[in-house]
């Protein structure tokens, strides 16, 4: 019986360990609160679910290939990010990216331009979701798309998302905070 009793214990603790190592790494994983990380030293490069600024800044750090951030009407390739998650009382990442539609969680996606990394971005109520053909189509079934070739069609969340598994629509994703206020569908006849 100790023997039984001893194999018991060690199950236990090898369990407890287990939960709190998942525990730990679905916290990490989320950032949804705590202190802010800071932008340039502790993120990692190729880490797609930073959400602290896929470009590094400063002078001394190289910046993020093939991201292409806008704001204010001006193109960086290289700028300081926010810091840390998308929750309140935190700055996220704010900029415009180009690029394919990819799935992380039910409410994170990133874009990942051709060149450069992912740059993830939550998922709120107010993301205005924009398609052409691809994201959703027209009630009309004609495809609708600004001077820039951008869908202006309007479109779900769940279009979204579905679109986000498949991996291949390109999209213009434009984030404040951390959060997406607008993704537009780039059509491709």
């Amino acid at each position: 019986m100790p023997l039984a009793t001893a194999t018991l214990r060690r199950t236990r603790r090898l369990a407890a360990a287990s939960l709190l190592a998942a525990a730990a790494l679905s916290l990490t994983a989320c950032r949804s609160g705590g202190d802010p990380a800071p932008a340039a030293s502790s993120s990692s490069a190729g880490d797609p679910t930073a959400a602290d600024g896929g470009a590094k800044g400063g002078s001394g750090s190289a910046p993020g290939k093939g991201v292409s951030r806008t704001g204010a009407g001006k193109t960086a390739a290289s700028g300081g990010g926010g810091q840390g998650g998308a929750s309140a009382g935190n700055k996220g990442v704010g900029g415009t990216w180009v690029g394919t539609l990819k799935w992380l969680t039910e409410d994170k996606l990133t874009v990942a331009p051709k060149d450069g990394m992912e740059q993830a971005f939550h998922l709120t109520d107010s993301t205005k979701a924009l398609g052409a053909a691809a994201l959703c189509e027209a009630p009309d079934g004609r495809v609708h798309t600004d001077g820039s070739g951008y869908g202006t069609t309007s479109c779900s969340l769940a279009d979204l998302r579905k679109a986000a598994r498949l991996g291949s629509v390109d999209v213009r994703v434009t984030v404040v905070n951390g959060a997406a206020t607008k993704v537009a569908e780039h059509y491709h006849p």
